[in-house]
C-alpha cells in the first residue's frame, strides 16, 4: 500500500509558477539634512510605530482612477507597510535635528518625555491628471508623556508628478512627497520642546 500512495505521490507534479516576481520598492529619503534646532532640549522622544489608514496599511501599491475606487498594482509592491518604512525614517529625521538626548522607538526601555504619533491617511498615485502624481496625508500627533496631553496635532499633505504612469514613477514620486511632510512635521514637532 505504501509503494502505491509513494508511486502516486510520485506521479503528481504541481504547476510551478512561471510569473516574475513582484518588483520591491522602498519608502527613502536619502541624505535628509533638517535644519539644525535652535536649542537642544535634553527631552527623549518616543516615536511610535506609525499607523495606516484601511486601504493604505498593507504592502500593495495603491493607485486610483475614479474617486473613491482605489486599485492596487499587480506585478509591484512596497517591500513592507509605507506606515512602516516610515519609522527608521521619522527617527533619524529627528536625531540628526540635534534637539533631543535620545530619539527612541519601541519597544525602547526607559522613560521618554514626549511622544510622537503618525497616521498615513493616504498614500496613493491619481491618475485624474496627466501626469499623475502621487498623494500622501499624513497626521502627527505630539504626546506630553509626563502630563498626558495633547500638544500638538496637525495633518500635512504632498502632492508631487510622478515621473512616469506606472508603480515605478508612484514609488519615486512618493519618496519626494515623504521628503516634503517630513520636513513639515519635524518643524511642527519641534515648536513643543
Amino acid at each position: 500500500m505504501g509503494g502505491i500512495l509513494l508511486a502516486l505521490a510520485g506521479g503528481c507534479t504541481l504547476p510551478q509558477d512561471q510569473s516574475p516576481p513582484a518588483q520591491g520598492y522602498l519608502l527613502e529619503v536619502g541624505t535628509y539634512a533638517p535644519a539644525p534646532a535652535r536649542r537642544t532640549s535634553g527631552k527623549t522622544l518616543l516615536v511610535t510605530v506609525p499607523k495606516a489608514a484601511p486601504g493604505f496599511d498593507s504592502n500593495r501599491i495603491a493607485y486610483t482612477r475614479e474617486p473613491p475606487k482605489l486599485d492596487y498594482y499587480k506585478d509591484s509592491i512596497w517591500n513592507d507597510a509605507p506606515a512602516k518604512m516610515l519609522l527608521p525614517i521619522l527617527v533619524r529625521a529627528f536625531e540628526a535635528t540635534g534637539a533631543f538626548k535620545a530619539v527612541v522607538s519601541p519597544p525602547a526601555p526607559g522613560l521618554a518625555n514626549l511622544r510622537v504619533d503618525v497616521d498615513v491617511i493616504r498614500l496613493q498615485q491619481e491618475f485624474m491628471t496627466q501626469p499623475s502624481r502621487v498623494r500622501l496625508m499624513a497626521r502627527i500627533k505630539v504626546v506630553d508623556l509626563k502630563s498626558g496631553h495633547v500638544l500638538g496635532t496637525q495633518v500635512f499633505e504632498a502632492v508631487e508628478p510622478a515621473p512616469s504612469d506606472n508603480a515605478n514613477g508612484a514609488a519615486r514620486a512618493a519618496n519626494a512627497a515623504v521628503q516634503k511632510v517630513l520636513d513639515q512635521m519635524v518643524r511642527f514637532a519641534l515648536r513643543y520642546l
